[in-house]
């Protein structure tokens, strides 16, 4: 996953910071919120305790404000081919899967991050699949709801038993081969994922099993209450395929205390016009985490000068690191208008 360009090994030192504004140009797609968010409920959500990542995004807030629907536009008119408003893209959504999404509140998403990494690296034809799933909630009717996405795919959906609570499977859009799991543990909620993931939800809502804890669910609870907040865990598999060093300029950089990341926190939040992302890496000892918030540090100051395209300059120019222990911090804010005019340049680049 990770890439390095050996004759430019200074953008390594930025691919956190633009990750960074492309998590926060894809929330954007389809989120909003000008209203500041109720205090957040520290009970855990069913998700299981397998989970090792947690993602919860506010659909209904996101999906109503008028910024992140301008800002839609500003993406969709460099491309043609896909809706060009927001509200006719949800209407696209609700046309192909029969699930409209102004009737969805929220969703925390959970996974195994182990898993996923392994499917993303499988190769062509293995049946490595991932441990992942999405509880949402919203204005929800099961049969109306099932007869939907029925009707609107053309398929119908196969239906099973388990600890009381029917279990229905599709296949996915893209392929037939794959299925996704459906299932309504509680009034008002339903749980998509792999088949694994959703059997363990209903555990967790029928007392067979206990919720998520540990690390992670305390990250988490610990996080501000946000548009999109995620906490994960950064399995070996992951950190390993950071290099141990890089060529910048005539010297080569030690990357080795980046393989001491942890674990891995995110929130992205909308304070009137500025929208603020902050990422905190908890590395597994205080050198690592100094070390590392040094290079950070230096990158992003190398970078305001070495760095040719003003648009990324600009961008580094807006990013702070900071470190307390052994957690580093990188934040950033941006205007809605400096998003929509990075955005418009960065896409008219790329084509």
């Amino acid at each position: 996953m990770v890439q390095i360009v050996k004759h430019q090994g200074y953008r390594y030192l930025v691919v956190g910071l633009i990750v960074i504004l492309l998590v926060v140009m894809v929330a954007l797609v389809g989120c909003s919120t000008t209203q500041p968010s109720p205090p957040s409920r520290q009970i855990p959500p069913a998700a299981p305790q397998r989970a090792d990542l947690l993602c919860k995004i506010e659909l209904a807030k996101i999906m109503a404000d008028e910024d992140f629907a301008e800002l839609y536009q500003v993406i969709a008119a460099q491309n043609p081919d896909i809706p060009q408003t927001l509200d006719a893209a949800l209407g696209q959504v609700e046309n192909q899967t029969g699930i409209d999404p102004r009737d969805l509140t929220e969703a925390v998403a959970f996974a195994d991050t182990s898993t996923l990494i392994q499917s993303v690296e499988s190769t062509q034809g293995s049946s490595s699949s991932p441990y992942c799933g999405a509880l949402v909630e919203g204005n929800l009717d099961e049969s109306s709801f099932i007869l939907s996405i029925e009707e609107k795919t053309g398929q119908m959906l196969t239906r099973g038993d388990y600890q009381g609570c029917t279990i229905y499977t599709i296949a996915t859009l893209d392929n037939e081969d794959e299925v996704l799991s459906i299932a309504f543990p509680a009034d008002g909620q339903f749980v998509i994922g792999t088949s694994q993931a959703v059997k363990d939800v209903i555990d967790v809502t029928v007392g067979l099993q206990e919720p998520i804890s540990g690390d992670v669910f305390n990250l988490y609870s610990q996080l501000s209450d946000a548009l999109i907040k995620v906490a994960s865990r950064v399995p070996e598999s992951l950190t390993e395929q950071i290099p141990d060093e890089i060529p910048l300029g005539p010297i080569n950089v030690s990357m080795r205390s980046f393989r001491d990341i942890n674990y891995a926190t995110l929130t992205l939040t909308k304070n009137e016009a500025i929208i603020n992302a902050e990422a905190y890496l908890e590395f597994t000892n205080e050198d690592s985490a100094k070390t590392s918030e040094q290079l950070l540090w230096t990158g992003i100051e190398a970078g305001k000068y070495v760095v040719p395209d003003p648009d990324v300059k600009e961008l580094l120019s807006k990013v702070h690191t900071s470190r307390s222990g052994s957690s580093v911090s990188l934040t950033l804010a941006l205007t809605v208008s400096e998003i929509e005019r990075l955005t418009s340049a960065m896409l008219a680049e790329a084509k």
